[in-house]
């Protein structure tokens, strides 16, 4: 593959490598791209850069000198030069009997000069002879181990949950699909109090204890199966449950980063509070931070910033030698079951607000493009309720575009 095509941008039909070889070529098929084969009087027109490896990339599919004959399409006719081989094509061969003839014709065509062509819009990546194209928008989340997934539980049985990584209601039928759901087993869960042991019929009866249908979630790949399912696990302290929250979806997958949990710092002015450090509704004082989860299915969960006092107080109350996994899950529980004071809810849906602003300008969603956003409408006194109003999206956007 020619070196100026790496990373660099295709069309849907343009040839990405070209190989003379008469076995399996000089590259292999990634994400994006599809197989032609060509006559060798075909190839010797083509005139595109060839590499050390052989392979020669550039120009559109299709414009060589010699045409394709009329209703050729898909298939391979006598007055075609050109031959395209699909995976659906090989699978229909497979299913249906054919003759002896037949079988020696297919095996003649699987011989000779192949072409490799983009099948979406997107940047070439090239790892030795694997060439893929990664799509601008990918449509649908291909996992890949270590990601960060917020998700909704959608079924439990067999000793698994299954997840639902487009976060979607369970009356919707976009949660239906194997490539956008994900298996959580019970051995990838922590049991209550962190008690580390394996797991029993009696841990099965008690799965709906720990996670139930609707449930949101947040949680990591552990592994990716060969036919795309994702395996997934929350034994991480910092996975588990989302309670007292805000879920925002975003159709585009959010771009893997460094990390994945963030804190909006001061995102709550203005706090009401007594001589107590009360919250004038009898709640306790929060910190005013905002604490934001970028899952990289594109759901974004945006909650409070647990107080570091609660922390203090469930440490005192227990045992030294308990397991930070017991305290940790105390803490979620109170976070569950405390309410979320008005000015803080104000605060959050800023933030969520804000998420809104940088999706309706196309804007990439980052903790850095969502800080400036919200700052932005802090500074201008905007009310949360105007953030979406098209004058003020052009404007609290404006420095994401500097």
């Amino acid at each position: 593959m020619a070196a100026h095509l790496r990373h660099h941008f295709v069309l849907p039909g343009q040839v990405l490598a070209t190989s003379n070889a008469e076995t399996d070529g000089g590259f292999l098929r990634g994400h994006g791209t599809f197989i032609e084969l060509v006559q060798e009087d075909d190839d010797d027109n083509d005139e595109h850069d060839i590499d050390d490896d052989g392979i020669s990339s550039g120009g559109m599919a299709g414009t060589s000198k010699k045409k394709r004959a009329k209703g050729s399409g898909w298939g391979y006719s006598e007055k075609s030069d050109v031959v395209m081989q699909t995976h659906d094509a090989k699978n229909s061969d497979d299913e249906n009997d054919k003759s002896g003839d037949e079988e020696e014709e297919n095996t003649t065509l699987t011989k000779g000069p192949q072409r490799l062509i983009a099948s979406v819009a997107g940047t070439v990546e090239r790892v030795n002879k694997l060439i893929s194209v990664i799509p601008i928008s990918p449509s649908i989340y291909v996992g890949q181990v270590g990601d960060l997934i917020v998700g909704r539980i959608v079924g439990v049985g067999g000793s698994r949950w299954k997840v639902s990584l487009t976060c979607s209601p369970l009356t919707s039928s976009a949660s239906n699909g194997s490539m956008k759901e994900g298996q959580l087993p019970l051995s990838g869960v922590n049991l209550p109090g962190g008690v580390q042991r394996i797991r029993t019929s009696e841990d099965v009866l008690a799965m709906r204890s720990l996670f139930k249908e609707g449930d949101l979630l947040t949680c990591e790949v552990q592994n990716v199966q060969k036919d795309g399912t994702l395996i997934l696990h929350t034994r991480s302290l910092r996975y588990g449950k989302l309670d007292n929250g805000v879920l925002v979806t975003n159709r585009r997958n959010n771009g893997r980063r460094k990390n994945h949990f963030v804190t909006l710092k001061g995102m709550v002015a203005g706090k009401n509070t007594d001589d107590n450090g009360m919250d004038v509704d009898g709640e306790e004082e929060e910190t005013g931070d905002v604490d934001v989860y970028l899952g990289l299915n594109g759901g974004i969960w945006i909650q409070r910033t647990v107080p570091p006092k609660w922390e203090n107080a469930i440490r005192a109350d227990q045992d030294e030698r308990a397991p930070l996994a017991e305290t940790l899950q105390k803490l979620r529980q109170r976070h569950a079951t405390t309410r979320v004071s008005p000015s803080m809810r104000e605060g959050i849906a800023r933030v969520r607000n804000s998420i809104e602003c940088l999706r309706l300008v196309h804007c990439q969603i980052t903790p850095d493009t969502i800080e400036i956003v919200a700052r932005a409408s802090v500074d201008a006194r905007v009310r949360v309720a105007e953030m979406l109003l098209p004058e003020w999206v052009v404007k609290l956007t404006e420095g994401t575009r500097r």
